[in-house]
């Protein structure tokens, strides 16, 4: 055989050599890259899965959030519609009250005019004596009514500050809704089992702190910060709360006008105790 011939055979053999070697390396990298691909692919639609799921309950829970966000923008425009009624007769009656006082002054400086001139016209006293009674009648009458005037003035600004109290718990409800679009979070677990004599507090939400905690053999006594002069009375349900967690409701038993003594008959969990500066509400659910 050629020597050019053998070496063409050689030259041959290596590269077969060579394109089996790469043959197999290829065949092992191709069967490991396929496992990775289809690893990769069914933790994507894993991961795909899982992302619509969250993302359809945070869309539920977004809907209702809303809702209840429309709803207690409408209760403050209501509240404030029924404000301005009331400070728009509350000007009105000032200016009847105005009105009122200078009646009553006109009808002063003519009883002045009438005494005035009695010693020099007392032929005239008994024709004048009937109009002069008509005028005292029409200034009790007057004094009368600037007092029912100012009566109601009176009742107006108790209303109104009761609204304004009902407005401004309103406005902190809807922070609150606000702030649960970012964090959801609720208080669970409880039941509230309310004693025969005891009652929720109605009317404007009430905030106190506690101020003292004493240990009893009949129960846990808390002196709170708040009393008779924010509508407190005995047997009233408070409930404590730790920032979003419930920790006990007590019952009050002794009102002062500016603080309270109220013993607790329920615990939000096992363990639970009430400590100094807890926050205490007449209501968890504020409507």
């Amino acid at each position: 055989m050629h020597f050019v011939t053998k070496v063409l055979v050689v030259f041959c053999a290596i590269l077969s050599l060579v394109l089996a070697a790469l043959t197999m390396a290829y065949a092992t990298n191709a069967d490991r890259i396929r496992g990775s691909f289809e690893a990769e692919r069914e933790e994507k639609l894993s991961a795909q899965a899982t992302a619509r799921s969250q993302i359809e309950g945070y869309a539920t829970e977004k809907a209702g959030i809303e809702d209840r966000q429309r709803a207690a923008e409408s209760q403050v425009r209501d509240l404030t519609k029924q404000f301005d009624a009331m400070q728009a007769e509350k000007t009105e009656l000032r200016s009847q009250v105005e009105q009122a006082k200078a009646d009553a002054i006109s009808i002063r400086n003519q009883l002045a005019q009438f005494g005035a001139t009695a010693d020099s016209q007392q032929a005239l006293i008994k024709n004048y004596r009937d109009e002069v009674t008509k005028l005292r009648d029409d200034l009790v009458n007057s004094s009368k009514r600037e007092i029912e005037l100012v009566d109601r003035i009176n009742d107006l600004s108790s209303q109104r500050e009761v609204l304004e109290q009902n407005a401004r718990a309103l406005k902190e409800q809807l922070e609150e809704i606000k702030l649960q679009t970012a964090q959801a979070g609720s208080v669970g677990g409880l039941a509230a089992v309310s004693a025969t004599e005891a009652r929720e507090l109605s009317g404007p939400l009430v905030r106190a702190r506690v101020l003292e905690v004493a240990s009893n053999p009949t129960g846990d006594l808390i002196v709170i910060s708040e009393g008779a002069n924010r509508g407190l009375k005995q047997n009233t349900i408070m409930n404590i709360v730790r920032g979003n967690d419930f920790v006990a409701r007590i019952v009050l038993i002794t009102v002062e006008p500016d603080k309270s003594v109220g013993r607790v008959n329920l615990y939000g969990r096992s363990g639970a105790q009430v400590m100094k500066d807890d926050t205490v509400l007449s209501r968890l659910d504020v409507r």
